[in-house]
């Protein structure tokens, strides 16, 4: 059997191995691939530019607002809608505004830049209309509805109806029938493809 070692031996055995010089560990030697992991000498190379999170293209927040004001006239056998819209005819490109009629349902949408746009849309209209007849024109100031009357014995005092109203008429359901797009538009230029841009602000 071996001798176990003496306490002068123990002794000696430490102060050897506090006089050699201890091995360098790399970081995270403690791990099995920690260990295996080349060191990277570090490049010369400039350092990339910082990504940008701003843009000078604005935001394309699209706002959709009711038209400026609105009237409404019962011309007997037509109904006729005035739509307030300032400089109509010069804000307004080709095809700016698009109606959709239908036998007891109205949409309005005028389209005055890529970012605003005017719009009144009625569910149920007050008595029934013929989709294919109906006009849309443009005015200096206004957005002009005509739509003939299905029954031009009821005289309109509105636009719309609750959607409860009973009557020998309002019986169709919400945007019955099939729809009657029309459409019209002013004199100014299209701006479909036109790019909003701000100017760079200045370090």
């Amino acid at each position: 059997d071996r001798v176990p070692p003496t306490m002068a031996e123990i002794t000696a055995s430490a102060a050897d191995d506090a006089t050699q010089t201890p091995l360098e560990k790399k970081e995270g030697w403690w791990h099995p691939v920690g260990g295996l992991v080349e060191e990277v000498e570090p490049s010369e190379a400039p350092p990339p530019p910082p990504e940008k999170l701003a843009s000078t293209t604005r935001s394309r927040f699209h706002e959709v607002l009711p038209f400026e004001t609105f009237a409404l006239s019962d011309e007997g056998a037509t109904v006729k809608l005035y739509f307030g819209l300032k400089d109509a005819k010069t804000r307004l490109p080709p095809d700016g505004v698009v109606a959709t009629f239908r036998v007891q349902a109205l949409e309005v949408v005028a389209k005055v830049s890529p970012t605003r746009t005017y719009r009144c849309h009625e569910s149920i209209l007050y008595e029934h209309v013929v989709p294919e007849k109906c006009k849309v024109k443009i005015k200096t100031d206004h957005v002009l509805i005509i739509m003939p009357k299905v029954y031009q014995h009821a005289s309109w005092s509105q636009l719309g109806v609750n959607r409860k109203a009973i009557g020998p008429v309002r019986k169709s359901p919400p945007d019955f029938g099939t729809p009657t797009v029309v459409k019209a538009g002013g004199t100014a230029k299209c701006w479909e493809e036109a790019e909003e841009t701000v100017p760079a602000e200045s370090s």
